[in-house]
């Protein structure tokens, strides 16, 4: 199972592309900016659509970045929390999925996180300072789910049929910690 990024508003970005894309023509062609009846000049309106074009290429160019996670027989291959390496299960001590609750514009969210709990002796070449709430062994956070394109559900059935016993839900079970 491959957990692809969850998509940009693509219209969002194409309006910001066009958008800036027009505001750099018109200062081209002799537009000024005006703030508050104080003219700012066609550099304004230039750096302007400069910045609004080049961050629609950005989210675009996001966008098309490689999966951090996939999940097979073989184990996990990933890219990201800055590991890019194929782990095989036997290099993986426990596959997590955590509840993770954030305040997002002043309501609160709840979301799970894939945590992995990396076997004795395996370097991943990152530090494993997070201690999860299952069962406090170090830790990485490999991807918060509310950030990929699939359901929680998909995500277990995925972890169940992949990693088997390595797999520890702690989602729909209830967690104490250690």
């Amino acid at each position: 199972m491959v957990l692809h990024r969850a998509r940009p508003p693509y219209l969002g970005v194409a309006f910001f592309l066009l958008g800036g894309f027009v505001l750099i023509w018109s200062s081209l062609n002799g537009w000024e900016l005006r703030f508050l009846f104080i003219p700012l000049g066609s550099g304004a309106l230039f750096g302007f659509g400069l910045l609004s074009a080049v961050c629609a290429l950005g989210v675009l160019a996001a966008a098309f970045r490689p999966a951090p996670v996939v999940l097979d027989e073989s184990g996990l291959a990933l890219r990201t929390a800055g590991i890019k390496r194929t782990l095989p299960w036997s290099a993986v001590d426990a596959v997590l999925l955590e509840p993770y609750t954030e305040q997002v514009g002043g309501r609160t969210e709840t979301t799970a996180r894939l945590i992995l709990v990396p076997a004795a002796g395996v370097d991943l070449g990152v530090s494993t300072d997070y201690r999860n709430m299952i069962d406090g062994r170090p830790s990485v956070i490999l991807v918060s789910l509310k950030s990929v394109r699939v359901s929680t559900a998909e995500v277990t059935t995925a972890l169940t049929r992949y990693a088997g016993g390595r797999f520890v839900d702690g989602v729909t079970t209830t967690i104490t910690p250690a």
